[in-house]
């Protein structure tokens, strides 16, 4: 059995909006909607579980519940004050139910995910138990220690941005997200926690369709997307 967290606990104060981000139209549907939408869509996923703001349970009801049926959603939980905390309600509801062996890890935000993404990533971990969809980067990058002064030219073959999902046994991300509580580590996304265990993290290639919206401009990206699909 796969299980689905979607992490849509964020306020995203960088869209200059009251409403969160999440929750905002794009092409007249909630960003989390469309996210939503994918993983419902996927016959592998077995169930979902959507982590929230305590302060956006009417919102999210209403406005993503209310209006659309997503049979696959068996749950929502309360996140809590970082993305790994809220993670970590999620995984503890479905490690309860003892039922998943895998599950997936997405940001609520990124709305674009393919079937294709969501294939290559529940593959994936069927043969390596931990993988974390990336791209490669195109850009040229420089390193700087004093924010001022190139110091160095890095080698971008060997630099990937890792997006999400991010897809794991389920007794592996618990046991890394459990050290993780112990030691007090704050990691920037799920992969981080479980490569401090040692273990090894595989890559699946992403999407830049796969985009994380945090900007008004990625709403304008987003939409040009979607009526790209469309055509």
């Amino acid at each position: 059995m796969i299980s689905a967290i979607i992490v849509a606990a964020g306020v995203g104060e960088r869209v200059n909006s009251v409403v969160p981000k999440q929750y905002l139209p794009l092409m007249g549907k909630p960003v989390l909607a469309h996210t939503l939408d994918a993983f419902e869509n996927c016959p592998a996923i077995s169930e979902i579980v959507v982590v929230i703001s305590p302060f956006h349970r009417e919102i999210f009801l209403q406005e993503v519940m209310g209006r659309f049926s997503y049979k696959r959603v068996r749950e929502f939980v309360f996140g809590g004050s970082t993305r790994q905390e809220s993670v970590y309600q999620g995984l503890k509801v479905i490690k309860e139910r003892g039922e998943s062996q895998f599950v997936l890890i997405h940001d609520g935000v990124r709305p674009l995910i393919s079937q294709n993404l969501l294939k290559r990533c529940i593959e994936g971990v069927r043969e390596h138990q931990a993988v974390c969809s990336a791209v490669p980067c195109v850009d040229t990058l420089k390193f700087t220690r004093d924010g001022k002064t190139i110091e160095q030219t890095l080698d971008r073959t060997k630099i990937w941005r890792a997006q999400t999902p991010q897809a794991f046994e389920i007794s592996l991300i618990w046991e890394a997200f459990q050290r993780a509580e112990e030691d007090g580590f704050a990691g920037t996304d799920d992969a981080s926690l479980v490569e401090r265990l040692g273990k090894p993290v595989y890559f699946v290639t992403g999407s830049e369709e796969n985009l994380k919206i945090t900007t008004p401009e990625d709403f304008l990206r987003a939409e040009e997307w979607l009526r790209w699909k469309d055509r």
